[in-house]
Formats: structure tokens, sequence, C-alpha cells
């Protein structure tokens, strides 16, 4: 069987899982080790059957169950050699492997592309998993979109996509006026509004399935991230050719089959 499901999705945590064959690969490990290890228990899995955990960045909510998780399972670990200097201060130099941004992986027979992503943590990247049908392309934390993060996830028939906050609230909210100027930067996070324009994009390119992340709790709701995203299909007369899901924020995504 192979599938793809977010595990957690937020400013509280993340973490996405990726099966094929033999291969079981965490992307991130946000949150904490007891919520990742009961998330895989509804998927009958245990943190010892993970063959592969790879990181995003280094920011808090992708690397904080980390240092305990790394107890339970014997996984490759993984980050861009941008980002290892940063997860060796975590988790101590002897688990992580470096790659070079932009090259590949083949994890159990996994094809594993990755790609820059603009944020504010070094060597920040998303990634492309598997190839053909059963690709998916999992990007979350960009300030913007690239012409770089869209030529990598074109063609990708799922994607994991960051729809972080909508303005509105993000400009009339609590948060102070410098963090607002960070998420509102090219190396904070993608609006909704930036969201729905890439898919505008992406769905042309082969996208048909499509999962909201990272949405945040203050600045924004699933039903302002999902409506933005449906306005972007129906301006292309494709809403019925494309399924739309909201990441939960504390909870799995039901698996998609590949």
């Amino acid at each position: 069987m192979q599938y793809f499901c977010t595990l957690a999705s937020g400013s509280s945590g993340n973490a996405a899982l990726y099966v094929s064959g033999s291969a079981r690969i965490l992307v991130d490990a946000g949150t904490n080790c007891k919520h990742i290890r009961t998330m895989l228990a509804g998927l009958d899995l245990q943190p010892a059957d993970l063959t592969d955990i790879l990181i995003t960045h280094t920011h808090t909510d992708h690397v904080s169950a980390l240092p305990v998780l790394l107890g339970h399972t014997g996984a490759r670990l993984w980050c861009s050699s941008g980002a290892y200097d940063a997860l060796c201060r975590l988790v101590g130099d002897e688990r992580p492997t470096a790659f070079e941004t932009g090259g590949e992986l083949d994890l159990g027979g996994v094809r594993v592309r990755s790609f820059a992503t603009q944020h504010d943590s070094p060597g920040s990247v998303g990634y492309i998993l598997g190839e053909g049908n059963g690709a998916v392309g999992y990007c979350t934390d960009l300030g913007c979109v690239t012409e770089e993060v869209l030529s990598a996830l074109s063609g990708a028939p799922t994607l994991i996509l960051e729809s972080n906050h909508d303005v509105d609230m993000l400009r009339a909210g609590p948060y102070p006026y410098y963090l607002k100027a960070r998420i509102l930067s090219d190396t904070g996070h993608l609006s909704n509004e930036c969201c729905a324009r890439a898919l505008e994009t992406l769905v042309q390119k082969g996208a048909r399935r499509v999962v909201l992340a990272h949405l945040s709790d203050k600045n924004n709701t699933p039903r302002h991230a999902d409506a933005e995203a449906r306005m972007a299909l129906y301006r292309l007369g494709a809403q019925d050719d494309v399924s739309i899901d909201v990441a939960p924020r504390r909870a799995a995504l039901r698996p998609v089959a590949l």
C-alpha cells in the first residue's frame, strides 16, 4: 500500500508520513514524541517502524519531538547541508546526514527530491516524494512561491501546500507589529491568497489532490483557507477535478491513497 497523511500541522507542530513498500518516511517531527507515537498507532505503526526522517528546516515546530523520538527509532535522519549545524546542536552530530539541496535521495526505493524554499531558517527545503501517480509535493513554511518552487511541484498529483494566514485577519489580529511583518515577508509564511494563486498554476500542471497545511490558529480558519483555494479552482473551471482538504492541527489527516 502506498499512502501519505499529515500527523500534525500548524504552529504547534508539524509531522507527516509517506509510506511506500517497505519505506516509512516521516517528514518533520514537531509536536512531541507521544503525539507522533499516538498518530502512528492509528495507522498500525510505531516509531521503530520508521525507516527515514526528513527535516524541512529546524524551527521548533518541525523538530521538537526529535530528541525523544530518536531514542525509539533507528530511522535515518536527513536534512539539507544548510540545516545540518542547527540540527546537530539539537540531536548531536551522530544521527543527521546532510544532502545538497536540489539533489536526489533513494530512500528504500522511494525517489526523494529536495528544493529550496524562502523561509527564515537556514537550509529550508521542500520535498517531492515518489514518482508518477505516487508523487507527493510537500511544501510549507515559505514566504513566497518562487519559480524554483513552482517548477519542483509541477506535475505532482498530490500537494501539501502552506495556506498559513488570511492577510486581513493577520493585520487586524493580536500579534505585535514585528511578528506581523515577519509573517508577511518573503521569508515568512504563505497567505491563503498566495497559496490560491500558486494552485492556479499547479492545477494546470497536473495537481489533483491538495492538502492545505500549516494554518495559523490566530490568523486563519479552515473555512477561509478552503474558500480561497476553491475560488482558484472555480476560476479555472476545475472545481470537479481537484479535491481539497485542510490538514488538522493536532490530529492525523485520513490517509491519501497514492
